[in-house]
């Protein structure tokens, strides 16, 4: 009997995984579905992913913070929401394939002469005379990314002359960034894989660009009270935005970057509501916005907490977890690093991932703000999966997504605040 009862145990508990899986994939198909336009601002995507998320916290029976799920504030960003046009002598190119806008980028529209730089007898007085002829107006100058990088100053100054816009010949596949939109320059700038053609003379370009100002978006805040009559919390961050459009017809889904980090907000605020494992410490869900566009959402709420910093015991940001990793990339604050210890024990005790491959404090998601605050964080990212390749491409969809490792992340993160 006992042992019977052991199995019958174990069965249950393999049903209870797999419905716990069954969850986190559909939170990631819904939030990175058309119905969401890639969670950006094109028919204000990013508005309805927060209200299905807060729809799902009350569901599920987590509570908002001060009345309301949602924490609004605005910011300046530039879109691409109509026209994406662009081809070279008479090739047509495909939007976010074959070229993609960078994000501070003016729109353009018209046919246009192509100037390629010489990158063997470089010369930028020569190039910048050239430019300063009448013949010269409204041209594109055509350039290696690399070998702009390495001449960065020099190039720079192309932009003083009555130069139109520059064509950036890049890697595949193309990524597309939001990180720099707040603002809009004079000219066009586009970056294109490396089949661009080597000697064309024009390309015919149609790009309609808008600068929004005052935006208004909101990051999405909800609790589950623990046992401890302390006010400590344990707070769980990720973003829920994504690139949103490029041109009228084109979204990028975003499902590993990063519906995978708020799908697993969803299924720990899952996981604690149940009574059998309601926590020590308070939990809170903060599934930010803006996070493209220069970590906006998380800089808001670490400026504007809804509740004390110094009450936060710790801080663990979830960011592209949906992959096929052996190991895990990590950053922490020097005030986390006492967690990272826990945090390796309990993987290196349950044999989870191959290491926590700790890298250097950056300002490369929504932990660092509140790093910058001195709160104990830790960021927790997957880099040496096949979905980190694909990224802030329109492969990034849920066809594309590996659910490898999400029992293994769960354990290693529940686990950690049983500790």
């Amino acid at each position: 009997m006992k042992r019977l009862f052991f199995v019958l145990l174990f069965i249950l508990c393999l049903g209870a995984q797999a419905q716990n899986v069954q969850n986190y994939q559909s939170y990631i198909k819904e939030l990175s579905s058309k119905k969401y336009e890639g969670r950006g601002y094109y028919k204000e995507g990013d508005k309805k992913a927060a209200e299905y998320i807060a729809k799902q916290y009350k569901r599920i029976g987590a509570k908002p913070v001060r009345g309301s799920y949602f924490q609004e504030f605005s910011f300046d960003v530039n879109v691409f929401h109509g026209n994406m046009k662009l081809s070279v002598d008479g090739k047509e190119l495909r939007p976010g394939k074959e070229f993609v806008m960078r994000e501070f980028s003016s729109g353009a529209k018209g046919e246009y002469k192509l100037y390629y730089i010489d990158q063997k007898n470089f010369e930028i007085e020569k190039i910048i005379e050239d430019f300063n002829k009448p013949e010269f107006e409204n041209t594109f100058i055509v350039i290696d990314f690399s070998f702009l990088r390495q001449h960065s100053k020099e190039i720079s100054r192309l932009y003083k002359t009555k130069m139109r816009g520059v064509i950036k010949v890049w890697d595949t596949p193309l990524k597309f960034y939001k990180a720099y939109s707040s603002k809009v320059m004079e000219q066009t700038i586009v970056w294109v894989d490396s089949k661009f053609p080597k000697n064309a003379n024009t390309i015919n370009i149609d790009v309609d660009n808008q600068l929004l100002k005052d935006y208004k978006s909101s990051n999405v805040i909800a609790q589950i009270k623990g046992k401890s009559t302390t006010d400590s919390t344990v707070v769980f961050v990720a973003h829920y935005d994504h690139l949103g459009h490029l041109g009228k017809d084109i979204y990028y889904p975003g499902a590993n970057d990063n519906a995978s980090g708020t799908a697993m907000l969803l299924s720990l605020a899952e996981y604690y509501s149940k009574k059998e494992n309601t926590p020590n410490y308070n939990i809170v869900f903060l599934s930010v916005a803006g996070e493209e566009v220069g970590l906006l959402g998380s800089t808001h709420y670490a400026e504007n907490p809804l509740l004390p910093l110094d009450k936060i015991k710790y801080l663990i940001n979830l960011d592209m977890i949906a992959d096929n990793s052996k190991d895990v990339y990590v950053e922490v604050s020097t005030e986390g690093e006492k967690g990272l210890e826990r945090f390796n024990a309990i993987n290196n005790k349950l044999n989870l991932f191959t290491k926590l491959d700790k890298g250097e404090l950056a300002g490369n998601s929504d932990h660092y703000p509140f790093a910058q605050k001195h709160v104990p964080s830790i960021f927790l990212i997957m880099e040496t999966g096949d979905a980190f390749n694909i990224h802030h491409t329109l492969e990034d969809n849920y066809e594309n997504l590996y659910l490898d490792n999400y029992q293994k992340t769960f354990t290693l993160i529940t686990e950690f605040v049983k500790e």
